[in-house]
């Protein structure tokens, strides 16, 4: 570890010779006007200790010229005077730095270097490419930073900063969070509370600042009914008492921890259940107190306590009067799928007599074709006749084809019953929730759709071995005689 940070204190050395320096995620470019003895002998130790960490190297050029700077050119003042460029590839060092198993490791060599990445960041846009995805495990080392500070996904600590105890948060997940709000961009957009939630450290230094603003926006635009990117700026609505269309945030702004932390709170209150009614409730206050020249973040700064209060106590009053609408609402639930319950087992018991009531017409159909020949040669000469054959034929084919159109009559009611009671759903589940849905009434009437589609493969299977056995009624009589006479 010792070295790692001395090869960190090494290229932030450099900085302060330096007349530009990017850091991006997983490498820093670093560029100079002049080089002389004192940045070839930083280099040199630069070099040497990624030796010693048996890391690659910097890559170091003559910006003028292109040409490639290694140790032994360092020692020397071949190119002294002349502009330099240095790379260097982060991965390498991440891998001392990882304080869990299974997360992404970001480093950076100074607090400037982290701050200037943050300022490039969209916390809204889905990752692509070499982009880190903050959804997962994701902790950044600085060098530099006083302490620590993050949440349960996203930790920043300084390279030597050992891991947080940190308590549990309970928050939406990105899935949760597009159930409830409207996304409205070119690109796909992605609101996840878990990835940016600050909870723990020294949130109050000034190296938290620009972090708990990336925060405080993705928080805030949990609170919202509508989020949309116009012309690379965010833009919200909310839909209250009053419409309000507000900015996400302004140029320059800035949040504090307490307001971060009244927003968790919301966010986690709002979310935790029926997040409709609980997010219409808050909106109702915020979109009368927030003004129409305000932006969200500056509004819900100054008037979230309040409104999130009001929320919670208006918030009782109408879960009581909504629990006569809500068992109204079951019981008509359940008459619904006692109808759908009855269409289902109206289904097999037609199968069922269908197939009684055509066994009992072919049955009847052999007995009188045969019981009245009894004589030997003519019962012979009836079974080898051409008219007994057509007609087992032709019964074979009535079997086929009643197996088709009841198979299919009964499929397209189920189809469009399903479809219907679906569509009832939906208008009437203003009051029951999801589990209510799956579990009252879906649950029950997939047994009895298997139920159906089971007694219907049976049905299919029996009218296909009765039709097969009419089709060849003439050889099988012949034979079931046959075994009969021998047997005799």
């Amino acid at each position: 570890m010792t070295a790692v940070v001395d090869l960190l204190q090494a290229i932030e050395a450099l900085r302060p010779h330096a007349s530009k320096a990017v850091e991006e995620s997983f490498r820093l470019i670093m560029e100079g006007d002049s080089l002389d003895e004192s940045i070839r002998a930083k280099l040199s130790h630069a070099l040497a200790l990624s030796e010693q960490l048996k890391i690659s190297p910097p890559t170091i050029w003559a910006a003028d010229t292109n040409d490639r700077i290694d140790s032994d050119d360092l020692s020397g003042d071949d190119f002294d005077n002349s502009p330099w460029r240095l790379v260097i590839g982060k991965t390498p060092i991440s891998a001392f730095l990882k304080a869990r198993d299974n997360e992404t490791t970001l480093v950076f060599f100074s607090v400037d270097g982290f701050h200037q990445w943050l300022k490039n960041w969209d916390p809204f846009l889905y990752p692509t490419g070499n982009i880190p995805d903050l959804a997962n495990p994701t902790t950044v080392r600085v060098q530099g930073l006083s302490g620590g500070f993050g949440g349960p996904l996203l930790w920043v600590m300084p390279p030597d900063g050992l891991p947080p105890s940190i308590d549990d948060v309970v928050l939406p997940s990105s899935a949760d969070v597009h159930r409830l709000i409207h996304t409205n961009a070119t690109k796909a957009l992605r609101v996840c509370p878990k990835s940016y939630a600050l909870t723990w450290g020294s949130l109050e230094s000034p190296e938290a600042e620009p972090l708990i603003m990336l925060s405080a926006s993705v928080f805030s635009a949990c609170l919202v009914q509508e989020l949309r990117c116009v012309d690379g700026s965010y833009e919200t609505t909310l839909k209250g008492t009053k419409r309000l269309s507000l900015s996400l945030f302004d140029t320059h702004q800035t949040a504090n921890p307490k307001t971060l932390k009244r927003l968790i709170e919301a966010v986690s209150w709002v979310y935790d259940e029926r997040p409709e009614t609980r997010l219409g409730l808050l909106m109702d206050r915020l979109s009368i107190d927030i003004e129409r020249d305000q932006s969200l973040l500056s509004g819900m700064d100054h008037h979230l306590s309040a409104a999130l209060q009001q929320a919670r106590d208006s918030y009782a009053f109408v879960i009581l009067d909504r629990k006569d609408a809500y068992h109204k609402e079951v019981r008509e639930l359940m008459k619904d799928m006692k109808s759908q319950a009855d269409l289902y087992a109206g289904k097999v018991r037609d199968l069922v007599s269908s197939i009684a009531r055509d066994a009992l017409g072919i049955l009847i159909f052999v007995i009188f074709s045969f019981v009245a020949r009894f004589d030997k040669e003519k019962f012979s000469e009836l079974l080898d006749s051409a008219g007994l054959a057509v007609i087992s034929k032709v019964l074979a084919c009535y079997l086929v084809l009643s197996l088709v159109i009841q198979s299919a009559a009964h499929l397209r009611d189920v189809a469009l019953s399903d479809q219907e009671s679906e569509k009832w759903l939906n208008m009437l589940q203003h009051y029951s929730s999801n589990d209510d849905k799956e579990n009252r009434f879906l649950a029950p009437i997939r047994k009895r759709r298997n139920t159906f589609y089971f007694a219907l493969l049976i049905a299919a299977s029996i009218y296909l071995l009765l039709a097969s056995a009419t089709w060849n009624l003439p050889s099988l009589i012949g034979c079931l005689i046959s075994i009969s006479s021998d047997s005799g």
